[in-house]
Protein backbone atom coordinates (compact mmCIF):
# COMPACT_ATOMS: atom_id res chain seq x y z
CA UNK A 1 0.00 0.00 0.00
CA UNK A 2 1.60 3.77 -1.06
CA UNK A 3 1.56 6.41 1.51
CA UNK A 4 -1.44 8.10 -0.67
CA UNK A 5 -3.81 5.06 0.01
CA UNK A 6 -3.00 4.50 3.78
CA UNK A 7 -3.67 7.81 4.32
CA UNK A 8 -7.12 8.01 2.70
CA UNK A 9 -7.80 4.47 4.74
CA UNK A 10 -6.22 6.07 8.08
CA UNK A 11 -8.83 9.53 7.40
CA UNK A 12 -11.81 7.39 5.96
CA UNK A 13 -11.54 5.19 9.28
CA UNK A 14 -11.23 8.71 11.74
CA UNK A 15 -14.57 10.03 9.34
CA UNK A 16 -16.44 6.49 10.46
CA UNK A 17 -15.31 6.92 13.74
CA UNK A 18 -16.45 10.75 14.47
CA UNK A 19 -19.62 9.88 12.84
CA UNK A 20 -20.17 7.29 15.11
CA UNK A 21 -19.18 9.19 17.82
CA UNK A 22 -21.73 12.35 17.23
CA UNK A 23 -24.58 9.84 17.03
CA UNK A 24 -23.79 8.14 20.31
CA UNK A 25 -23.42 11.01 22.10
CA UNK A 26 -26.53 12.33 20.05
CA UNK A 27 -28.00 8.92 21.85
CA UNK A 28 -27.26 9.55 24.94
CA UNK A 29 -28.66 13.10 24.88
CA UNK A 30 -32.12 11.87 23.91
CA UNK A 31 -32.78 8.71 26.12
CA UNK A 32 -33.89 10.88 28.72
CA UNK A 33 -36.50 12.02 26.28
CA UNK A 34 -37.42 8.54 25.41
CA UNK A 35 -38.09 7.46 28.14
CA UNK A 36 -40.35 10.71 28.98
CA UNK A 37 -42.07 9.24 26.18
CA UNK A 38 -43.24 5.82 27.20
CA UNK A 39 -45.30 7.20 30.49
CA UNK A 40 -47.62 8.70 27.43
CA UNK A 41 -48.91 4.86 27.21
CA UNK A 42 -50.11 4.80 30.27
CA UNK A 43 -52.92 6.94 32.00
CA UNK A 44 -52.08 9.18 34.65
CA UNK A 45 -50.18 8.23 38.09
CA UNK A 46 -48.83 5.09 36.70
CA UNK A 47 -45.26 4.66 37.30
CA UNK A 48 -44.02 2.15 34.32
CA UNK A 49 -41.04 1.30 36.86
CA UNK A 50 -43.36 0.29 38.72
CA UNK A 51 -44.48 -3.02 36.36
CA UNK A 52 -41.91 -5.26 36.95
CA UNK A 53 -41.58 -6.82 33.29
CA UNK A 54 -41.25 -3.55 31.66
CA UNK A 55 -38.36 -2.43 34.47
CA UNK A 56 -36.87 -5.66 33.14
CA UNK A 57 -36.68 -4.41 29.74
CA UNK A 58 -35.44 -1.24 30.68
CA UNK A 59 -32.47 -2.81 32.42
CA UNK A 60 -31.69 -4.64 28.97
CA UNK A 61 -32.24 -1.83 26.78
CA UNK A 62 -28.84 -2.03 25.56
CA UNK A 63 -29.30 -5.10 24.19
CA UNK A 64 -33.06 -4.56 22.50
CA UNK A 65 -31.68 -1.60 21.00
CA UNK A 66 -28.89 -3.92 19.07
CA UNK A 67 -32.07 -5.43 17.38
CA UNK A 68 -33.75 -1.85 16.32
CA UNK A 69 -30.49 -0.86 14.92
CA UNK A 70 -30.66 -3.85 12.64
CA UNK A 71 -34.09 -4.17 11.80
CA UNK A 72 -34.76 -0.56 11.99
CA UNK A 73 -35.97 0.87 8.17
CA UNK A 74 -36.75 -0.62 5.45
CA UNK A 75 -36.74 -4.34 4.17
CA UNK A 76 -33.64 -3.76 1.67
CA UNK A 77 -31.11 -2.22 4.06
CA UNK A 78 -32.06 -5.00 6.77
CA UNK A 79 -31.11 -7.49 4.45
CA UNK A 80 -27.94 -5.39 3.52
CA UNK A 81 -27.01 -5.09 7.25
CA UNK A 82 -27.51 -9.13 7.63
CA UNK A 83 -25.49 -10.01 4.54
CA UNK A 84 -22.59 -7.71 6.03
CA UNK A 85 -22.65 -8.96 9.53
CA UNK A 86 -22.95 -12.56 8.03
CA UNK A 87 -19.74 -12.33 5.58
CA UNK A 88 -17.35 -10.80 8.88
CA UNK A 89 -18.94 -13.70 10.83
CA UNK A 90 -18.30 -16.32 8.57
CA UNK A 91 -14.61 -15.51 7.93
CA UNK A 92 -13.59 -17.62 10.92
CA UNK A 93 -9.86 -16.93 9.83
CA UNK A 94 -9.84 -13.73 9.94
CA UNK A 95 -11.26 -12.34 13.60
CA UNK A 96 -10.35 -8.41 12.74
CA UNK A 97 -11.33 -6.44 9.90
CA UNK A 98 -8.93 -3.59 8.74
CA UNK A 99 -10.99 -0.98 6.90
CA UNK A 100 -9.52 -1.49 3.56
CA UNK A 101 -10.23 -5.33 4.12
CA UNK A 102 -13.68 -4.75 4.38
CA UNK A 103 -13.89 -2.24 1.55
CA UNK A 104 -12.21 -5.03 -0.91
CA UNK A 105 -15.07 -7.62 0.67
CA UNK A 106 -17.72 -4.95 -0.06
CA UNK A 107 -16.59 -3.75 -3.18
CA UNK A 108 -20.03 -4.90 -4.85
CA UNK A 109 -21.86 -1.67 -2.07
CA UNK A 110 -21.73 1.59 -2.74
CA UNK A 111 -19.44 3.94 -1.07
CA UNK A 112 -22.45 5.88 0.49
CA UNK A 113 -23.86 2.20 1.60
CA UNK A 114 -21.00 0.82 2.86
CA UNK A 115 -20.41 3.92 5.43
CA UNK A 116 -24.15 3.90 6.16
CA UNK A 117 -24.35 0.20 6.93
CA UNK A 118 -21.10 0.24 9.16
CA UNK A 119 -22.03 2.90 10.84
CA UNK A 120 -25.49 1.44 11.88
CA UNK A 121 -24.06 -1.87 13.18
CA UNK A 122 -21.29 -0.25 15.30
CA UNK A 123 -23.76 2.31 16.72
CA UNK A 124 -26.37 -1.04 17.62
CA UNK A 125 -23.25 -2.47 19.46
CA UNK A 126 -23.05 -5.34 17.07
CA UNK A 127 -19.40 -4.30 15.76
CA UNK A 128 -16.47 -2.91 17.56
CA UNK A 129 -13.83 -0.23 16.50
CA UNK A 130 -10.46 -0.33 18.54
CA UNK A 131 -8.97 2.56 18.40
CA UNK A 132 -5.38 1.45 19.22
CA UNK A 133 -5.20 -1.08 16.45
CA UNK A 134 -7.35 0.69 13.87
CA UNK A 135 -9.53 -2.37 13.31
CA UNK A 136 -12.72 -3.76 13.27
CA UNK A 137 -14.87 -6.90 14.77
CA UNK A 138 -17.79 -8.41 15.34
CA UNK A 139 -18.52 -8.06 19.34
CA UNK A 140 -20.04 -11.64 20.63
CA UNK A 141 -23.57 -9.48 21.27
CA UNK A 142 -23.24 -9.47 17.36
CA UNK A 143 -22.71 -12.79 17.45
CA UNK A 144 -25.63 -13.99 19.35
CA UNK A 145 -27.85 -11.55 17.57
CA UNK A 146 -26.89 -13.01 14.21
CA UNK A 147 -27.11 -16.61 15.59
CA UNK A 148 -30.85 -16.23 17.19
CA UNK A 149 -31.63 -14.22 13.49
CA UNK A 150 -30.21 -17.46 11.55
CA UNK A 151 -31.68 -20.04 13.82
CA UNK A 152 -35.01 -17.81 13.10
CA UNK A 153 -34.85 -18.31 9.70
CA UNK A 154 -33.61 -22.13 9.56
CA UNK A 155 -37.07 -22.62 11.19
CA UNK A 156 -39.40 -22.61 7.96
CA UNK A 157 -41.96 -24.65 9.61
CA UNK A 158 -45.24 -22.72 11.35
CA UNK A 159 -44.83 -24.16 14.38
CA UNK A 160 -43.18 -22.77 17.58
CA UNK A 161 -42.37 -25.68 18.99
CA UNK A 162 -39.18 -26.27 17.52
CA UNK A 163 -37.94 -23.16 18.60
CA UNK A 164 -39.00 -22.81 22.23
CA UNK A 165 -37.82 -26.47 22.74
CA UNK A 166 -34.57 -25.94 21.63
CA UNK A 167 -34.31 -23.07 23.64
CA UNK A 168 -35.01 -24.68 26.59
CA UNK A 169 -32.50 -27.59 26.21
CA UNK A 170 -30.12 -25.23 25.41
CA UNK A 171 -30.12 -23.67 28.36
CA UNK A 172 -30.64 -26.73 30.51
CA UNK A 173 -27.19 -28.14 28.44
CA UNK A 174 -25.39 -24.52 29.37
CA UNK A 175 -27.04 -24.04 32.58
CA UNK A 176 -29.07 -20.81 32.04
CA UNK A 177 -32.32 -22.35 32.05
CA UNK A 178 -34.60 -19.77 33.28
CA UNK A 179 -38.74 -19.57 34.63
CA UNK A 180 -38.88 -17.73 30.22
CA UNK A 181 -38.19 -20.23 28.50
CA UNK A 182 -40.53 -22.73 30.86
CA UNK A 183 -43.16 -20.61 30.48
CA UNK A 184 -42.93 -19.75 27.05
CA UNK A 185 -42.83 -23.74 26.54
CA UNK A 186 -46.16 -24.13 28.71
CA UNK A 187 -47.77 -21.81 26.95
CA UNK A 188 -47.43 -23.41 23.39
CA UNK A 189 -48.12 -26.62 24.80
CA UNK A 190 -51.61 -25.84 26.27
CA UNK A 191 -52.17 -23.74 22.22
CA UNK A 192 -51.61 -27.32 21.25
CA UNK A 193 -53.58 -28.71 23.94
CA UNK A 194 -56.23 -26.26 22.63
CA UNK A 195 -56.42 -27.32 19.20
CA UNK A 196 -56.17 -30.83 19.36
CA UNK A 197 -59.84 -30.60 21.49
CA UNK A 198 -61.21 -27.95 19.15
CA UNK A 199 -60.24 -30.30 16.44
CA UNK A 200 -61.60 -32.95 17.56
CA UNK A 201 -65.19 -31.26 18.97
CA UNK A 202 -65.34 -30.08 14.93
CA UNK A 203 -66.14 -33.53 14.03
CA UNK A 204 -64.65 -32.66 10.58
CA UNK A 205 -62.70 -35.31 9.29
CA UNK A 206 -60.73 -32.76 7.07
CA UNK A 207 -59.70 -31.21 10.10
CA UNK A 208 -58.83 -34.01 12.46
CA UNK A 209 -56.67 -35.29 9.75
CA UNK A 210 -55.10 -32.26 9.23
CA UNK A 211 -54.25 -31.96 13.09
CA UNK A 212 -53.08 -35.86 13.61
CA UNK A 213 -50.58 -34.77 10.65
CA UNK A 214 -49.68 -31.30 12.41
CA UNK A 215 -49.29 -33.54 15.67
CA UNK A 216 -47.16 -36.40 14.75
CA UNK A 217 -44.78 -33.81 13.01
CA UNK A 218 -44.17 -32.04 16.55
CA UNK A 219 -44.19 -34.78 18.37
CA UNK A 220 -40.69 -35.65 18.17
CA UNK A 221 -40.11 -32.38 19.75
CA UNK A 222 -42.69 -32.79 22.50
CA UNK A 223 -40.39 -36.07 23.44
CA UNK A 224 -37.36 -34.43 23.40
CA UNK A 225 -38.75 -31.37 25.73
CA UNK A 226 -39.92 -34.37 28.39
CA UNK A 227 -36.88 -35.82 28.59
CA UNK A 228 -34.95 -32.48 29.65
CA UNK A 229 -37.72 -32.24 31.82
CA UNK A 230 -37.38 -35.69 33.76
CA UNK A 231 -34.12 -34.37 34.47
CA UNK A 232 -35.19 -30.92 35.58
CA UNK A 233 -37.75 -32.36 37.88
CA UNK A 234 -35.17 -35.37 40.25
CA UNK A 235 -32.75 -32.59 40.80
CA UNK A 236 -33.55 -31.33 44.63
CA UNK A 237 -30.63 -28.55 43.96
CA UNK A 238 -33.16 -26.73 41.58
CA UNK A 239 -34.76 -23.44 42.08
CA UNK A 240 -38.48 -24.12 43.56
CA UNK A 241 -40.07 -21.75 40.69
CA UNK A 242 -38.08 -23.42 37.95
CA UNK A 243 -39.25 -27.13 39.68
CA UNK A 244 -43.23 -26.18 39.70
CA UNK A 245 -43.18 -24.61 36.15
CA UNK A 246 -41.29 -27.99 35.28
CA UNK A 247 -43.76 -29.95 36.44
CA UNK A 248 -46.31 -28.05 34.84
CA UNK A 249 -44.72 -28.67 31.34
CA UNK A 250 -44.79 -32.42 32.09
CA UNK A 251 -48.11 -32.60 33.01
CA UNK A 252 -48.78 -30.39 29.60
CA UNK A 253 -47.14 -33.29 28.02
CA UNK A 254 -48.51 -36.16 28.84
CA UNK A 255 -51.45 -35.20 28.34
CA UNK A 256 -50.52 -34.23 24.72
CA UNK A 257 -49.54 -38.02 24.56
CA UNK A 258 -53.37 -39.25 24.90
CA UNK A 259 -53.78 -36.98 21.87
CA UNK A 260 -52.69 -39.97 18.76
CA UNK A 261 -55.74 -41.69 21.01
CA UNK A 262 -58.14 -39.30 21.30
CA UNK A 263 -57.58 -38.47 17.12
CA UNK A 264 -57.79 -42.41 16.38
CA UNK A 265 -61.05 -42.34 18.57
CA UNK A 266 -62.77 -39.18 16.47
CA UNK A 267 -61.97 -40.63 13.34
CA UNK A 268 -63.69 -44.34 14.22
CA UNK A 269 -66.72 -42.33 15.26
CA UNK A 270 -66.93 -40.68 12.37
CA UNK A 271 -66.06 -43.37 10.27
CA UNK A 272 -69.54 -45.20 11.87
CA UNK A 273 -71.79 -42.41 10.77
CA UNK A 274 -70.39 -42.86 7.02
CA UNK A 275 -73.00 -43.29 4.52
CA UNK A 276 -72.07 -45.20 1.43
CA UNK A 277 -74.31 -44.19 -1.69
CA UNK A 278 -75.34 -47.45 -2.73
CA UNK A 279 -73.36 -50.12 -3.46
CA UNK A 280 -70.59 -48.40 -4.98
CA UNK A 281 -68.42 -48.16 -1.90
CA UNK A 282 -68.31 -44.75 -2.37
CA UNK A 283 -69.00 -42.60 0.61
CA UNK A 284 -70.31 -38.87 1.82
CA UNK A 285 -66.76 -38.39 2.99
CA UNK A 286 -65.32 -39.25 -0.64
CA UNK A 287 -67.90 -37.24 -2.24
CA UNK A 288 -67.45 -34.09 0.13
CA UNK A 289 -63.25 -34.47 -1.03
CA UNK A 290 -64.48 -34.70 -4.48
CA UNK A 291 -66.42 -31.19 -4.00
CA UNK A 292 -63.92 -29.66 -2.37
CA UNK A 293 -60.99 -29.97 -4.86
CA UNK A 294 -63.52 -28.43 -7.55
CA UNK A 295 -62.96 -25.02 -9.14
CA UNK A 296 -65.74 -22.46 -8.56
CA UNK A 297 -67.10 -22.75 -12.11
CA UNK A 298 -67.18 -26.69 -12.36
CA UNK A 299 -69.62 -26.40 -9.07
CA UNK A 300 -71.55 -23.86 -10.39
CA UNK A 301 -71.87 -26.21 -13.88
CA UNK A 302 -72.85 -29.56 -11.59
CA UNK A 303 -75.47 -27.52 -9.53
CA UNK A 304 -76.92 -25.39 -12.24
CA UNK A 305 -80.21 -27.51 -13.19
CA UNK A 306 -80.73 -28.84 -9.28
CA UNK A 307 -82.16 -26.36 -7.98
CA UNK A 308 -85.11 -25.54 -9.91
CA UNK A 309 -87.33 -28.14 -8.51
CA UNK A 310 -86.90 -27.83 -4.49
CA UNK A 311 -87.90 -30.22 -3.01
CA UNK A 312 -91.03 -30.14 -0.32
CA UNK A 313 -91.45 -31.82 2.61
CA UNK A 314 -94.35 -33.61 3.56
CA UNK A 315 -94.85 -34.23 7.05
CA UNK A 316 -97.34 -37.04 8.11
CA UNK A 317 -98.64 -37.99 11.74
CA UNK A 318 -100.72 -40.86 13.04
CA UNK A 319 -103.39 -40.98 15.86
CA UNK A 320 -100.60 -43.03 17.71
CA UNK A 321 -98.20 -40.19 17.25
CA UNK A 322 -100.70 -38.36 18.42
CA UNK A 323 -101.09 -40.44 21.88
CA UNK A 324 -97.59 -40.67 22.27
CA UNK A 325 -96.45 -37.28 21.82
CA UNK A 326 -99.62 -36.03 24.44
CA UNK A 327 -98.73 -39.29 26.98
CA UNK A 328 -94.81 -37.33 26.94
CA UNK A 329 -95.30 -33.95 26.46
CA UNK A 330 -98.68 -33.27 28.95
CA UNK A 331 -99.59 -36.55 31.03
CA UNK A 332 -96.13 -36.96 32.44
CA UNK A 333 -95.78 -33.10 33.83
CA UNK A 334 -98.93 -33.50 35.33
CA UNK A 335 -98.53 -36.63 37.35
CA UNK A 336 -95.53 -34.99 38.80
CA UNK A 337 -97.04 -31.84 39.69
CA UNK A 338 -100.30 -33.60 41.31
CA UNK A 339 -97.47 -35.81 43.91
CA UNK A 340 -95.56 -33.34 44.34
CA UNK A 341 -95.98 -32.20 48.03
CA UNK A 342 -93.97 -29.85 50.63
CA UNK A 343 -91.88 -31.78 53.01
CA UNK A 344 -92.75 -31.93 56.53
CA UNK A 345 -91.70 -29.31 58.87
CA UNK A 346 -88.28 -30.81 60.67
CA UNK A 347 -87.38 -28.62 64.56
CA UNK A 348 -83.86 -27.72 63.70
CA UNK A 349 -80.91 -30.24 65.88
CA UNK A 350 -80.24 -28.28 69.20
CA UNK A 351 -76.85 -27.13 68.44
CA UNK A 352 -74.21 -28.94 70.80
CA UNK A 353 -70.81 -27.49 72.47
CA UNK A 354 -67.93 -30.17 72.53
CA UNK A 355 -66.70 -30.41 76.03
CA UNK A 356 -63.11 -29.76 74.19
CA UNK A 357 -64.28 -26.48 72.53
CA UNK A 358 -65.52 -25.29 76.31
CA UNK A 359 -62.51 -25.34 77.67
CA UNK A 360 -60.47 -23.71 75.69
CA UNK A 361 -62.62 -20.88 75.83
CA UNK A 362 -62.58 -21.25 79.51
CA UNK A 363 -59.03 -20.59 79.33
CA UNK A 364 -59.59 -17.77 76.72
CA UNK A 365 -62.18 -16.00 79.03
CA UNK A 366 -59.65 -16.19 81.82
CA UNK A 367 -56.83 -14.76 79.76
CA UNK A 368 -58.54 -12.00 78.13
CA UNK A 369 -61.05 -10.90 81.60
CA UNK A 370 -58.16 -9.86 83.25
CA UNK A 371 -56.83 -7.69 80.45
CA UNK A 372 -56.79 -3.99 81.16
CA UNK A 373 -54.15 -2.31 79.16
CA UNK A 374 -54.23 -2.84 75.37
CA UNK A 375 -52.17 -6.09 74.73
CA UNK A 376 -50.91 -7.38 71.64
CA UNK A 377 -52.67 -10.54 70.00
CA UNK A 378 -49.12 -12.12 69.49
CA UNK A 379 -48.80 -12.37 73.19
CA UNK A 380 -51.91 -13.56 74.05
CA UNK A 381 -53.74 -15.66 70.95
CA UNK A 382 -50.56 -18.07 70.57
CA UNK A 383 -51.02 -21.35 73.20
CA UNK A 384 -49.68 -24.95 72.66
CA UNK A 385 -50.60 -25.63 69.15
CA UNK A 386 -51.59 -24.47 65.92
CA UNK A 387 -55.38 -25.86 65.83
CA UNK A 388 -55.77 -24.13 69.47
CA UNK A 389 -54.28 -20.62 68.17
CA UNK A 390 -56.41 -20.64 65.36
CA UNK A 391 -59.49 -21.31 67.75
CA UNK A 392 -58.46 -18.49 69.89
CA UNK A 393 -58.34 -16.06 67.07
CA UNK A 394 -61.55 -17.14 65.88
CA UNK A 395 -63.55 -16.71 68.90
CA UNK A 396 -62.72 -12.98 69.24
CA UNK A 397 -65.68 -12.17 66.92
CA UNK A 398 -67.95 -13.54 69.90
CA UNK A 399 -67.12 -10.52 72.06
CA UNK A 400 -69.54 -8.17 71.97
CA UNK A 401 -72.69 -10.31 69.52
CA UNK A 402 -76.16 -11.16 70.83
CA UNK A 403 -76.22 -13.33 73.73
CA UNK A 404 -77.90 -16.55 73.63
CA UNK A 405 -80.76 -17.06 76.29
CA UNK A 406 -80.46 -20.95 76.83
CA UNK A 407 -79.40 -22.10 80.00
CA UNK A 408 -76.96 -25.25 79.57
CA UNK A 409 -73.53 -25.37 81.11
CA UNK A 410 -71.88 -24.84 77.38
CA UNK A 411 -73.85 -21.76 77.19
CA UNK A 412 -73.30 -20.15 80.10
CA UNK A 413 -69.84 -19.68 79.36
CA UNK A 414 -69.86 -18.69 75.75
CA UNK A 415 -72.81 -15.77 77.11
CA UNK A 416 -69.55 -14.69 79.58
CA UNK A 417 -67.12 -14.73 76.74
CA UNK A 418 -69.93 -12.79 74.29
CA UNK A 419 -70.61 -10.08 77.83
CA UNK A 420 -66.62 -9.77 78.21
CA UNK A 421 -66.13 -5.40 78.80
CA UNK A 422 -63.23 -5.76 76.37
CA UNK A 423 -62.63 -4.19 72.98
CA UNK A 424 -60.65 -6.13 70.15
CA UNK A 425 -58.50 -3.77 67.54
CA UNK A 426 -57.06 -5.39 64.63
CA UNK A 427 -54.62 -3.70 62.21
CA UNK A 428 -52.59 -4.22 58.35
CA UNK A 429 -49.88 -6.96 58.26
CA UNK A 430 -48.73 -8.97 60.26
CA UNK A 431 -46.52 -9.84 63.49
CA UNK A 432 -43.90 -12.22 64.32
CA UNK A 433 -44.65 -14.98 66.58
CA UNK A 434 -42.49 -17.74 66.07
CA UNK A 435 -44.05 -20.29 69.11
CA UNK A 436 -46.28 -22.82 69.18
CA UNK A 437 -46.58 -23.40 65.64
CA UNK A 438 -47.60 -20.25 64.58
CA UNK A 439 -44.90 -18.11 62.70
CA UNK A 440 -47.10 -15.10 62.51
CA UNK A 441 -50.82 -13.32 63.31
CA UNK A 442 -52.61 -10.21 62.53
CA UNK A 443 -51.00 -7.01 64.20
CA UNK A 444 -53.85 -6.05 66.59
CA UNK A 445 -54.54 -5.83 70.04
CA UNK A 446 -57.45 -6.63 73.21
CA UNK A 447 -57.68 -4.04 75.64
CA UNK A 448 -60.65 -3.48 78.34
CA UNK A 449 -63.46 -1.33 76.74
CA UNK A 450 -62.79 2.61 76.93
CA UNK A 451 -58.83 1.65 77.88
CA UNK A 452 -57.89 0.95 73.54
CA UNK A 453 -56.73 4.64 73.03
CA UNK A 454 -54.39 4.88 76.22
Amino acid sequence: MDKKSQHDSEENSRSLQNQNDDFGRANGDNADEQFHAITEYFVPGVDPDEIVFLWNLRQQSSRLDSFLGLFRGSLDSVMIRLLTLDEMISRSDQPVWTLTGLKHTFSYLSETAFDTVMKKLRDSGLINYDRELSVYSVTPLGQKVKGLVTSFLKDSSEDSIEVLTGLALAGEFAGTLGEDELKHLLHRLTQIEFEVITSVESASEPRILKARERFEYIWKYIEKGTDFINRITSEVSVDPQLHRLAQQVGYAQSKLAKATGIFQKALNDIDKQRVHLGNSGVSTSNLNKYLMGLSPDTLEKLVSDVFYNPISPVLMESNLLIDVAEEELVDKDRSGADQWATPALVTSPQESHPEYDIEHLRVLFDDISGVLEPVSLANVIPLNSYEESAYRLSMLSLIGSARDTRGDDGDEIINSFIGLPAEVLVDHGEELVGRCDVKTISKGSIAKRGNSDK
